[in-house]
């Protein structure tokens, strides 16, 4: 990369902070939508905007409910992580336009029992509650003797979801971050450190000049 490219991206970088930062000054109390459960690593990376700037966080069950609040203008803005698999519908959306974006690091992530259970005894399927997201974390951290087992994955429409799905006893493991862990009283089986991801803030498009 030049440094002209360098210094053109920074340039955009702040250039697109200092203009939600003045349009929240202006509105304060704006409402950002993104992904619940409290605890979610979605909703921490919400928090640094609200303790920052001020905003009023809803949370929702799904990105596809957090798209559609914002299409509906139930909330002003959305806050989106680069590794949601579903992140083009929010680029490509004709009445959106990405305002801003920032590095951020998650929490903890690894495979979660419940509390003072070892991994379950044998060789045959283990079941595993999971967004799609991160799953690959399973792979990645999974003890050798549960590695060779064949994994039933549990669809998750969160973190914060699959550790609930743990501790109902819905699924034999999760793969879940530390504020998951912490709310549903889960021991860890694995873990690893979070990962600096990129956070992505859509709002609505201006409207063409006539």
């Amino acid at each position: 990369m030049s440094a002209d490219t360098a210094r053109r991206l920074a340039d955009e970088y702040g250039a697109r902070w200092s203009s939600l930062a003045e349009r929240w000054s202006r509105r304060p109390g704006s409402t950002l939508g993104t992904l619940g459960p409290s605890g979610t690593s979605s909703h921490l990376a919400a928090g640094l905007l609200v303790e920052r700037h001020g905003l009023h966080v809803r949370l929702f069950d799904t990105f596809d409910d957090v798209l559609a609040a914002l299409v509906d203008r139930k909330v002003e803005y959305a806050l989106v992580p680069s590794a949601y698999q579903g992140l083009t519908r929010f680029h490509w959306h004709r009445d959106l336009r990405l305002v801003a974006f920032f590095p951020q690091a998650t929490p903890e992530y690894g495979i979660a029992a419940v509390s003072d259970t070892a991994p379950p005894a044998g060789h045959g399927p283990v079941s595993v509650a999971a967004m799609w997201e991160v799953r690959r974390i399973y792979a990645e951290v999974v003890p050798a003797a549960l590695g060779e087992r064949e994994v039933h994955w549990v669809d998750a429409d969160s973190t914060q979801h699959a550790a609930e799905i743990l501790a109902a006893g819905g699924a034999d493991l999760a793969v879940t971050n530390a504020p998951g862990v912490r709310a549903h009283g889960l021991s860890w089986v694995a873990r690893r450190p979070g990962a600096e991801i990129l956070w992505t803030v859509f709002g609505h498009a201006e409207p063409s000049p006539l």
